[in-house]
């Protein structure tokens, strides 16, 4: 795998905690899920109101009509994310209890392409995050989902030890270890490289495009196995020229 190519490699994740903000999976949707020709979606904004999701935005039948969608998150048993929509309205009508007056929902009301990772059972909205997220690929069970504050915290697998341990103990770390990994002109065989953030007390907000950029601002220190100890800060604390 290689760090400068996205798609060299797959993220299995055996247990994990993932936050992803509002506004970014909002961004997901525009530029990814429904950035194609004839979408029925778009100018899609997500927030967060007492623990629910409002998903507000354009809705395309023969015009653009303003709709707005809001309801509770959990997660099914394939592990896909579940919107359960407790509220739907188009042009500011009740649409959820128009449409079961004649006997329909909320998937007869939306006609979605089922390879984007967005799709509509009844009246909930279904994301598979394996699929809007961009390179590299994710492989692993979304097991748990909740709302803190205007992020979506999703829980993969079990929320226990995998039993590999890294050589330096820390809060948000990311761990590579075996294979051959390249970052830049380096290679690394029977790979055992540890990203840790700091400061130490924060989720890890690390960016695969601009990786060199927080290796730059960051130090690092070599292991009796002859492995790497990377110390990066944030992307967000760096300067947008740096």
């Amino acid at each position: 795998m290689t760090f400068d190519d996205p798609n060299s490699f797959v993220i299995r994740i055996t247990s994990a905690e993932v936050a992803i903000s509002t506004r970014t999976l909002a961004d997901l949707l525009n530029q990814r899920v429904f950035n194609y020709p004839g979408a029925p979606l778009k100018k899609i904004t997500i927030s967060t109101d007492q623990g629910k999701i409002v998903e507000k935005g354009l809705m395309h039948k023969v015009m653009d009509i303003p709709f707005e969608v809001k309801g509770t998150l959990d997660v099914n048993a394939a592990g896909d994310v579940r919107l359960r929509a407790g509220r739907v309205e188009a042009a500011h009508v009740s649409t959820k209890e128009l449409l079961h007056l004649f006997g329909e929902d909320l998937s007869k009301l939306v006609n979605l392409k089922q390879d984007r990772g967005v799709r509509i059972e009844g009246d909930d909205i279904l994301l598979s995050p394996a699929t809007i997220l961009p390179p590299p690929k994710i492989e692993g069970t979304v097991t748990g989902v909740r709302v803190e504050g205007d992020r979506i915290v999703l829980t993969f697998g079990a929320a226990t030890s995998t039993g590999l341990r890294p050589p330096f103990k820390a809060a948000s770390y990311i761990y590579h270890r075996g294979g051959v990994l390249r970052f830049g002109k380096l290679t690394m065989t029977d790979s055992d490289l540890e990203l840790v953030n700091y400061p130490p007390h924060s989720p890890f907000d690390f960016s695969l495009p601009d990786y060199n950029r927080q290796l730059v601002a960051g130090y690092s220190n070599n292991t009796v196995n002859h492995g790497l100890i990377v110390f990066m800060p944030d992307l967000k604390s760096l300067p947008a020229n740096r």
